[in-house]
């Protein structure tokens, strides 16, 4: 099972549930019941000629699976059966490193496999995405199950040692031939108490690799199908942190002058932010439990591999990182709430300004045009109403009061802001100021 990069965009109408793909048994009715949030089937082949990578077992044929998360996200299934032979856990040993480690190097009819998917995917109707939107590739994050046939499952099943010893057989099956089974060590490889009959069934796994054995087609698929939501949750997580700090660049890298500038962050921000949060909730903690198929062999299991991979503590930091996004995102929102606020404020004043400036100056023109329009002897018609020297009088008694009015205002504004910007200019001293009130100046005798 490989987890593909980027996020293909399949139309609803095209996924099916994975029980057309596997055959689940008793657990097809709690694939169906959590069906929107379990991966959903995309295509299902059966490829007559598939090349593993140099050094993998010669495999005649492949079921191929290509399923969708919710969010999206491909997962592929390669189905692949390799002949028994006399070294059986050593051939699967190479057989699990190189197609692990040189994934890409599979060909389907001579064409790279993600390259045959891309055709498949076209043929089946479903776009390539937006313009510019890189190919299909394999992603960082792999899980690979073997259920070993009746002659390496009778070895392994004698092999099996009661309590927690792993034998070298399965080492070096469940660690891909890395380590030597003979030096003891086994680097942390899981046998769920649960799963473990002696002589009937074995279960034995490491972050990577799971070896079951004993256990019918059905429930070998719900242990598969456990494993692909754990890996899908993985390689959400590294896609969360990238983006979150992609989202922490883009924070720092802005240039922010105009409230327009600020808008367009805070929406770029909360999109992302958005994105992010949907990522965490429906392709890490929906995978994180096991109350999708809520049985005790996959919860045992799904537990065991859960613990192996860390999973919790990755959701807990990834978590921690989101809130950091969304703190950061909210400080944006202050700053720009701050300078609408301003901006506002300086609209008004300005607005308050020219009303201001525009009553001083029209009332005393009022004034006069009411004070030349009245039939009164102070009016010699003869005269222009700009003669300042004999209305000099009226022009003073309209305009006087209007300017004595704007100098008390500039003195009375000066003298506030004045006591505004001393520092002991209000105290909070509740005696100080109180003798301040009744102090009384002294009569001074002659």
């Amino acid at each position: 099972m490989y987890n593909l990069t980027p996020q293909v965009g399949v139309p609803e109408d095209m996924l099916r549930l994975l029980t057309e793909a596997l055959d689940l048994g008793r657990f097809a009715a709690h694939v169906e019941a959590a069906g929107l949030l379990l991966p959903r089937l995309v295509l299902h082949e059966r490829v007559p000629e598939i090349t593993l990578p140099p050094s993998a077992a010669r495999v005649d044929g492949a079921a191929v699976t290509l399923a969708v998360t919710p969010r999206r996200d491909p997962l592929l299934f390669v189905d692949v059966e390799i002949a028994d032979d006399a070294d059986g856990s050593h051939a699967l040993a190479e057989t699990l490193y190189a197609t692990w480690q040189d994934r890409s190097a599979t060909r389907v009819g001579g064409v790279p496999l993600t390259e045959w998917l891309e055709g498949r995917l076209r043929a089946y109707g479903v776009t390539d995405g937006p313009a510019g939107q890189p190919p299909l590739e394999f992603g960082r994050n792999v899980h690979q199950s073997v259920f070993p046939g009746a002659a390496l499952a009778r070895g392994l099943l004698a092999e099996h040692a009661p309590g927690d010893a792993v034998g070298q057989e399965v080492v070096t099956i469940v660690l891909r031939g890395t380590l030597d089974g003979d030096t003891g060590a086994t680097l942390g490889i899981r046998r769920p108490e649960t799963l473990n009959n002696a002589g009937q069934t074995m279960v034995a796994h490491g972050r990577g690799v799971s070896l079951i054995v004993g256990y019918a087609p059905p429930v070998e698929n719900a242990f598969g199908l456990a494993a692909a939501g754990i890996l899908n949750a993985v390689a959400a997580v590294h896609r969360i942190r990238r983006q979150a700090f992609e989202a922490l660049e883009l924070d720092r890298a802005a240039v922010v002058e105009t409230t327009d500038d600020a808008r367009s962050l805070v929406a770029q921000l909360s999109r992302r932010l958005s994105d992010l949060q949907l990522d965490l909730s429906f392709s890490v903690e929906a995978y994180a439990d096991t109350i999708l198929i809520p049985e005790l062999l996959v919860e045992s299991f799904h537990s065991s591999l859960r613990d192996i991979s860390a999973l919790a503590d990755a959701l807990a930091n990834t978590s921690r990182i989101v809130e950091r996004v969304d703190a950061v995102l909210a400080t944006r929102r202050v700053d720009l709430e701050t300078a609408a606020q301003q901006y506002a404020e300086d609209r008004d004043r300005v607005l308050a300004a020219v009303i201001a400036v525009g009553s001083v100056i029209a009332l005393p023109p009022a004034l006069l045009l009411a004070f030349f329009g009245v039939n009164s002897s102070d009016v010699d018609p003869r005269r222009s109403i700009l003669d300042v020297q004999h209305y000099g009088v009226a022009y003073a008694i309209a305009w006087l009061p209007f300017l004595l009015l704007i100098l008390v205002g500039l003195v009375a504004r000066r003298r506030i802001s004045l006591s505004l910007s001393a520092p002991d200019a209000v105290t909070t001293d509740p005696r100080r100021t109180r003798r301040f009130w009744l102090r009384r100046p002294r009569r001074r005798g002659r």
